[in-house]
């Protein structure tokens, strides 16, 4: 199971690497298509995965092992930015703020929350070696 947990990371974060470079390309125009918007799409799976494995891995582990609790802070950081991105394609939502400046918010909490993610996965690899019975 952790490695398992270890691999939905990684995907994770590939699929955020889309998110950004289509988000940073369109922009306000990320949910035009349905191809720009497929990395939304791809990142909503994989964070009913992770959701998924965030508790199966609080029953394996506890929920005061630093693998958990990395694990569960990953989560945390995917699923405010899909809300995040989610925003963008509610024209409803906008609001006075504007498309464009929604959409250039939404980069930089994409960025913020990358970074929290990159450091949640690093937590989980270096507490991975401390959970037992490790695959």
């Amino acid at each position: 199971m952790l490695g398992e947990a270890a691999i939905v990371l990684h995907r994770v974060a590939c699929a955020l690497d889309s998110v950004r470079s289509r988000l940073t390309e369109h922009g306000a125009g990320f949910f035009e298509t349905e191809q720009r918007a497929r990395p939304y799409e791809d990142l909503k799976q994989l964070g009913h995965e992770i959701e998924a494995l965030a508790d199966r891995l609080s029953v394996k582990l506890g929920r005061e092992h630093e693998a958990t609790a990395a694990f569960a802070s990953a989560r945390v950081a995917v699923q405010d930015i899909v809300e995040a991105l989610g925003r963008l394609s509610d024209p409803d939502r906008h609001g006075a703020l504007g498309l464009q400046k929604l959409a250039d918010e939404t980069i930089e909490h994409v960025e913020d929350q990358r970074t929290r993610l990159d450091a949640c996965r690093n937590r989980f690899m270096d507490a991975m070696g401390d959970a037992p019975g490790k695959e």
